[in-house]
C-alpha cells in the first residue's frame, strides 16, 4: 500500500456525500421534497450510518504491531482511540430521534433526564483518567495537528459549528433546516475521514519520533 492509500477510504466518503448532497439540494428545493430533511427521516438516518461507522474504526484502532513504542505509550493510544469513540457514542445518542418510539425507557436516555445521566456515567471515568496524564494525551494530539486525521477533525468541527447555527435559529434563510442537516450529513462524513485516517497517522507519527531519536 502507498503511503497516501489509507486515505482513499476517507475521500470517498467525503465525496460521496458532497454529491449526495447537491442531489438532496436538488430534490429539496426544485423538487420539494421536504420530507427528506424531516425528523427522524433519510438524512438523519443517513448520519447515524456516518457516526456510527465512525465510531466502529475508532473503537477498531489498534497498535499492537508498534514493537518499538512502548505498552505505556501504546496504552495512551488507546485510551485515545475509547475517547474518541466515546464521542461517536454521544453523537449517535444526540442524533437519534425516538420521542414517537412508544418505547419509554429508550425516549427517557434518549431525550429524557437519562441522557444527562449517561453522559456522565461515561465523560466524568473518561476525564479522570485522561486528566491524569494530560500533558501526555495534549502531547500526543500536538503531534498530529498537522495530519490528515487532525485536518479531517476540524473540517468536521466547522461544518458541525454551521449545522448548530441554524438548529439554534441563530439564521433563519429559506430552507434553513435543510441547511442544518446537510451541513451536519457533511461533517460526519468528514468525521468518518478522520477516523480512517486516525491509526495511521498515530502510528507514523511515533515511528517518525523514534527515527528522528535514533538519528540523533
Amino acid at each position: 500500500m502507498s503511503k497516501k492509500a489509507y486515505l482513499i477510504p476517507g475521500r470517498w466518503a467525503i465525496g460521496s456525500v458532497a454529491i449526495l448532497s447537491l442531489i438532496l439540494a436538488w430534490s429539496v428545493m426544485m423538487q420539494g421534497l421536504h420530507i427528506l430533511y424531516d425528523e427522524n427521516h433519510m438524512m438523519e438516518h443517513l448520519q447515524l450510518v456516518l457516526i456510527l461507522a465512525a465510531g466502529v474504526v475508532f473503537f477498531r484502532s489498534d497498535w499492537c504491531e508498534m514493537e518499538d513504542v512502548s505498552p505505556e505509550t501504546r496504552k495512551h493510544l488507546r485510551w485515545l482511540a475509547i475517547t474518541a469513540t466515546a464521542l461517536m457514542f454521544s453523537f449517535l445518542i444526540r442524533e437519534m430521534s425516538v420521542k414517537h418510539s412508544g418505547i419509554d425507557w429508550l425516549i427517557y436516555m434518549v431525550d429524557g433526564r437519562g441522557f444527562k445521566i449517561l453522559m456522565l456515567a461515561i465523560w466524568i471515568p473518561l476525564l479522570v483518567i485522561l486528566g491524569r496524564n494530560f500533558s501526555v494525551y495534549w502531547g500526543l494530539m500536538k503531534q498530529v495537528m498537522s495530519s490528515h486525521f487532525f485536518l479531517f477533525a476540524m473540517m468536521s468541527m466547522a461544518l458541525l459549528c454551521v449545522g448548530a447555527i441554524f438548529d439554534k435559529e441563530i439564521l433563519k434563510p429559506e430552507f434553513f433546516r435543510f441547511y442544518e442537516e446537510v451541513a451536519e450529513l457533511n461533517g460526519y462524513a468528514w468525521l468518518l475521514a478522520s477516523a480512517l485516517a486516525f491509526e495511521r497517522n498515530m502510528a507514523e507519527e511515533q515511528q517518525d519520533m523514534l527515527l528522528t531519536a535514533e538519528a540523533s
